[in-house]
């Protein structure tokens, strides 16, 4: 009888045993659902804060440009040097930039609202064969600027033809993309990008914009921004090769970074070239974009903005109307 007892106390011990473990891998599970649920409670509420501080510092942001704009009548065409002011200058040069926001470090740039190619309003042709260009032995890249430039043409033509390698409606419905083309001039930028193949030609920035092209309400003649000249943009407009072409894009990291003027770090004669086809005299349009909004390593929205400039009193109807908006 002994033995038994002894054998049935053994597996009682067993079975608490067994039940305390479990027990512990459940208050284990709760503890990292707990965690979990913690971190992005955290995450999202940072996100969320991040755009309210967003629209809070453009609006702040877009006054202080008016305002530059106001103190500063004159246009400047000429490079500007930030160790002349013991003040701030809020131009579309593209430094990197930061405002204390109510106690929030917001990192933002400014640049010119009308930099990029022009697709709109007839002008796809002209951007392409300045693209074509550049181009040398690359029969294949020729080959699809062809193609784009008669897909494009088709897309904003009023007919249903379809040209030599174009696309019309029914070719846009065995692509599942309905109620394409327009037959029309494009009404926003990003339109665009409906066209099949265009990204291997126009691809998209490190933000996932489509900053190589011109927004289409914008139609100043004006030549490229240099600030925000890309590489494509430096070999098709500038006629650069591409050591030219690298010195300029590092003095540009550099300017960005460390406000060095572009004259002590390209060659005078190299400079003297690009000035005369790139322009870094501001526009009546300018983009905000608000990089980080939020402190620390805290997950962050980020936030771009295109207007026209209307003086620091503001629209005469007191409307602000943005030609882009784009928080991500």
């Amino acid at each position: 009888m002994n033995k038994k007892h002894d054998h049935e106390r053994g597996v009682a011990l067993i079975a608490v045993l067994c039940l305390i473990f479990t027990a512990g891998l459940l208050v284990g599970a709760l503890v990292m659902i707990a965690q979990i649920h913690t971190v992005n409670i955290g995450a999202t509420t940072a996100i969320a804060r991040s755009k309210y501080i967003a629209e809070g510092s453009l609006n702040r942001i877009q006054y202080l440009i008016e305002a530059d704009r106001e103190l500063f009548e004159s246009v400047n065409n000429t490079e500007t040097n930030y160790g002349e002011y013991d003040h701030d200058r809020f131009l579309p040069d593209s430094v990197d930039r930061e405002i204390n926001y109510y106690g929030t470090i917001v990192k933002y740039r400014i640049v010119n609202g009308a930099s990029g190619l022009q697709m709109a309003q007839n002008r796809y042709r002209q951007s392409l064969n300045m693209l074509r260009s550049t181009l040398t032995g690359a029969d294949t890249v020729n080959d699809k600027i062809t193609i784009l430039g008669n897909r494009i043409a088709d897309y904003v033509d009023s007919d249903d033809n379809t040209g030599t390698d174009g696309m019309e409606r029914g070719d846009y419905e065995e692509l599942e993309m309905n109620n394409l083309p327009r037959n029309a001039q494009f009404q926003f930028r990003e339109e665009l990008r409906w066209i099949p193949e265009i990204n291997d030609i126009l691809p998209i920035d490190k933000n996932g914009r489509f900053s190589l092209v011109r927004l289409p309400s914008i139609s100043e003649n004006i030549r490229p921004d240099l600030y925000t000249a890309s590489w494509v943009q430096l070999r098709i407009y500038g006629g650069l090769d591409e050591k030219q072409a690298a010195e300029v894009m590092n003095a540009l990291t550099i300017w960005r970074r460390e406000k060095t003027p572009l004259g002590d770090l390209i060659d005078p004669l190299l400079l003297g070239t690009v000035l005369n086809r790139f322009s870094i005299a501001p526009s009546n349009y300018y983009s905000i974009i608000i990089e980080r909004a939020i402190d620390g390593d805290r997950p962050t929205s980020r936030l771009v903005a295109t207007f026209r400039t209307a003086g620091a009193a503001g629209p005469n109807d007191g409307i602000i109307r943005y030609l882009e908006w784009l928080c991500f």
